[in-house]
């Protein structure tokens, strides 16, 4: 994303050379434009063996199955975040066990790092309750052989089959003005 004022003070931005790029500077406040960076999630759920998949109705990927998953609001948490997305897309209600894979993204227009939870099935029923999806349900892996699944969920989901490894969470007061949540 390019800025043509400065989203602190409003002053027309101007380009200069800082760690060595270029970058957008406001000469007033001096805020710099280091880079785009988007948060995003995905989760992995389990019921009965079967898989939560979603079908995308949008480009990119409009028609591909995939794990279902979304961005992270400003404020939100990971973890409150693909909770509320799982919700929001197919009315499954879920609890999240942990971290299992991060993954990125970095393009020259946007970096976007890619959180992915195993999430325990608490309960619902599928219900549709976004524009963004054509279809949604808990597919086996056999019947996954013949849809068309994105390549990065096959992946994603061959790696929750063999990890080994969560990464929980905690929140922490570090007597800063606000919390941190740590994955260890």
């Amino acid at each position: 994303m390019t800025f043509n004022f400065c989203p602190q003070c409003g002053t027309k931005l101007v380009t200069q050379t800082v760690d060595f790029k270029q970058r957008q500077v406001c000469p007033h406040c001096h805020y710099i434009h280091w880079n785009d960076n988007v948060i995003s999630v995905g989760g992995v759920v389990v019921k009965d063996g079967r898989y939560l998949l979603t079908q995308r109705a949008n480009n990119p990927g409009r028609g591909h199955w995939t794990n279902p998953g979304g961005f992270v609001e400003q404020t939100e948490t990971l973890d409150k975040a693909i909770v509320r997305e799982i919700q929001e897309e197919t009315g499954i209600i879920t609890r999240p066990r942990g971290v299992f894979l991060i993954g990125e993204r970095p393009l020259s227009s946007l970096h976007t790092i890619y959180v992915n939870f195993l999430l325990d099935y608490i309960s619902g029923q599928i219900n549709i309750q976004s524009n963004e999806l054509m279809n949604a349900g808990f597919f086996s892996l056999a019947e996954m052989a013949s849809m068309d699944v994105a390549g990065l969920t096959r992946e994603i989901i061959h790696r929750a089959q063999t990890t080994t490894n969560l990464l929980p969470f905690q929140e922490v007061n570090l007597n800063y003005t606000s919390q941190y949540r740590l994955y260890d």
